[in-house]
């Protein structure tokens, strides 16, 4: 199988794009099908043996939706442009023949006028729906194009019939006030979809378009950046953003991610460092070895992610294109009805006529194709601002759903780096000063990471000079001080040194210090806790998430950060298959959201309704989260969720919006307010109102790019 992008133009809402799904489908070689109606793009799987891309590109053109390869900026550009000079067409033109209508200006010129006008507002500024409407013959899909060409060439017909039957009552400005208004709509629509999709465009251009590529005699040559291959070494310097994802192989440099993870201060990284491609490198000079082919970089995989979550439908989403999709056909046979109805009841065939073209026109089922899939992109462009990456639609409903959100604890909760949290004196000989000193003595050039926790902990103290220092590997260190012998390790193995056993005092999570016949300091031992972590915790449980604890550490060492961040409920000692037992009887609760980072992760985050991980985690918890936290804060956790609700109820909003324009207004436009009250709507009411539902849908959606999340406090 083989995949295909590809930009359309002309669709208006999810009505268009599942006409385009509906008869792809249909061809048996076509086996994937992801469109996105906001932003023009498709992603199409298929077999290339037995079709070919320009067969493709034809296939969906000839449903009357134009598709090629090129960049999709140029065409939406291109669009909105023909968009803006029919409408200073049909603008001016309308005005004149409103004019006419309204003015009583009845002399034969008056019909000329009105006649010439009309048809160049109806058959160039409406040729855009008349090209559209024309794929039905092929497709037998109605959209919102056979609405609108349906709609206005009845109201066209029938004023050409009266005037050439040498009467009066025509209805060209009915007809041409219907495509006004629709222009007017759908240029504003389409310059709002424009700037929700401007996002990825900015994303696209986080690379630079070129490398300085090293060869073999260490040599430079500028190479385009999709021409990177795994292996291949490129020389990076300052003022310069790196142009792949890799290792640092020699060089060291001052580097800023922040415009990919959002972290404020830069990083001095040297050889072995990973380096994400984007980041800029403030001052110094690296070597990069790229770690994977170009198409594979991390800024191209995240643009492909949020285009996949956009062209995706939420449960609520599909919903309303299942409606849509019958909605049409039934506005059609509808107006029909009521041409006939009325016809019948009144004799009257302008009547009749206006009636059916009404019911034609504010029936336009834009309103209800754009309410979900503008306010997913709109979402999806707000959580990149803030540094979150939401693969799938489905997290706006489930994150709703959620009561329980489960923890990983090391590298999720916890920075993974280990700390002292208590140093305990246990000889009433020593003073605290001297413990501190020895013990940063016995640790100085010791790479280790305990060794670092303790130098970091007795930073203040002035190391005293040893006579003597020995490692023992994997149990601790030996040194002499005028004379007397010392240890500093495993409890056991001081202990064992001593000839003394431990009484009184917890042992878990310690290393001791001691001499020849007793043990004089113990350090506990803890792994450091992540900033904004509690506040995490707190907020999350102030909207009713109760936080859970599930790791494969000992327990006391779990207890203690549950009980630090105020956590009552949490799973120690558990190896990655017991974590997904345990998320799977914590859903028989209700919907539980897993975060973690490691391998040892990635069954629990399969496991759970939906999982989020971080971009620095292992690939495959990345690969296997639903959403990716972009930056190391946990806060972005709480924001997740905020964004989710704020956005589920958008789209309730939007559809209350677009369900509420139809079940009062296609009535009135049927006529059952005439018989008592004899309000009947005119077409170019109709157009207007039709135009209206669409912007308010439009701009209720635009509202979630603007959504103020609260702060960390």
């Amino acid at each position: 199988m083989k995949m295909i992008k590809l930009n359309i133009s002309g669709m208006h809402c999810s009505a268009c794009s599942s006409t385009i799904e509906k008869n792809l489908q249909k061809i048996p070689s076509i086996k994937n099908i992801k469109i996105n109606s906001i932003s023009g793009k498709a992603k199409i799987a298929y077999d290339e043996t037995q079709i070919s891309e320009t067969q493709i590109t034809e296939q969906i053109t000839s449903y009357g939706f134009p598709a090629n390869l090129d960049d999709s900026k140029e065409q939406e550009i291109a669009y909105i442009k023909g968009l803006k000079r029919r409408l200073w067409v049909a603008i001016p033109l309308f005005a004149v023949i409103f004019s006419l209508h309204m003015g009583g200006f009845h002399t034969d010129w008056n019909g000329v006028v009105q006649l010439i006008l009309a048809s160049i507002v109806q058959f160039y500024c409406g040729l855009p729906f008349y090209q559209g409407a024309k794929s039905f013959f092929k497709t037998k899909s109605a959209d919102m194009n056979v609405l609108i060409a349906l709609g206005t060439s009845v109201a066209y017909l029938y004023s050409l019939y009266l005037f050439a039957s040498g009467e009066s009552g025509f209805y060209f400005e009915g007809s041409s006030a219907v495509i006004c208004f629709v222009l007017v709509g759908e240029y504003l629509k389409s310059s709002a979809k424009k700037k929700a999709s401007d996002e990825l465009e900015i994303l696209s251009k986080l690379l630079p378009t070129q490398a300085r590529l090293l060869n073999e005699s260490q040599q430079t040559q500028w190479i385009a950046i999709d021409k990177i291959q795994k292996g291949n070494q490129c020389l990076v310097i300052g003022g310069e953003k790196i142009p792949l994802d890799g290792i640092v192989v020699s060089g060291e440099a001052e580097v800023s991610s922040a415009h990919i993870n959002g972290e404020e201060l830069p990083k001095t990284l040297g050889a072995g460092a990973e380096v994400i491609g984007g980041s800029l490198v403030l001052n110094g000079e690296i070597v990069i070895e790229a770690s994977k082919d170009s198409n594979e970089f991390f800024v191209y995989e995240m643009l492909d992610l949020l285009e996949l979550s956009q062209a995706q439908k939420p449960p609520i989403g599909a919903l309303a294109d299942r409606i849509a999709s019958i909605f049409v056909p039934s506005i059609v046979i509808l107006s029909l009805i009521c041409f006939v109805f009325w016809y019948f009841w009144t004799s009257n065939l302008a009547f009749a006529l206006s009636i059916a073209a009404c019911v034609l026109v504010i029936s336009c089922p834009c309103a209800l194709g754009l309410a979900v899939p503008l306010a997913i992109v709109c979402a999806s462009m707000r959580a990149k601002k803030a540094e979150i990456l939401i693969k799938t639609p489905d997290i706006y409903e489930k994150a709703k759903q959620v009561k329980t959100i489960v923890f990983d604890k090391t590298g999720t909760l916890t920075k993974g780096e280990i700390v002292i949290c208590d140093c305990k004196i246990l000889s009433q000989t020593l003073s605290y000063d001297f413990v501190s000193s020895l013990a940063c003595a016995m640790q100085k050039n010791n790479p280790h990471p305990i060794a670092r926790a303790i130098l970091d902990f007795a930073k203040d103290s002035t190391p005293i000079p040893l006579e003597s220092k020995t490692y023992e590997i994997g149990k601790g260190v030996q040194a002499v001080f005028e004379g007397m012998s010392y240890s500093l390790g495993s409890l056991e193995w001081v202990e064992s040194l001593c000839k003394t056993t431990l009484r009184d005092f917890p042992r878990e999570n310690c290393i001791a210090l001691g001499d020849s016949k007793e043990i004089l300091a113990l350090f506990y031992l803890q792994d450091s806790i992540k900033e904004n972590a509690k506040a995490t915790i707190k907020a999350l449980r102030l909207r009713g998430i109760e936080s859970v604890i599930l790791s494969g550490d000992n327990e006391a060492s779990v207890a203690k950060i549950a009980q630090t961040l105020g956590i009552s409920k949490f799973f120690a000692g558990v190896n990655p298959e017991e974590k997904a037992n345990v998320i799977v009887e914590l859903a028989q609760k209700g919907a539980v959201c897993f975060v973690g980072d490691g391998i040892n992760d990635a069954l629990a985050l399969k496991s759970a309704s939906f999982g989020i991980s971080f971009a620095q985690a292992t690939e495959l918890a990345q690969e296997v989260g639903d959403v990716l936290l972009l930056k190391e804060n946990l806060w972005g956790i709480v924001e997740v969720f905020d964004i989710a609700n704020a956005t589920l109820k958008n789209i309730r909003e939007n559809l209350f919006f677009a369900y509420v324009y139809n079940i009062v207004l296609i009535p009135i436009a049927a006529g059952v307010l005439y018989p008592h009250f004899g309000i009947v709507l005119q077409p170019a009411f109709a157009g207007a109102a039709m135009a209206f539902s669409s912007l308010s849908v439009v701009s209720n959606a635009l509202r979630i790019s603007r959504l103020r999340l609260e702060n960390c406090v």
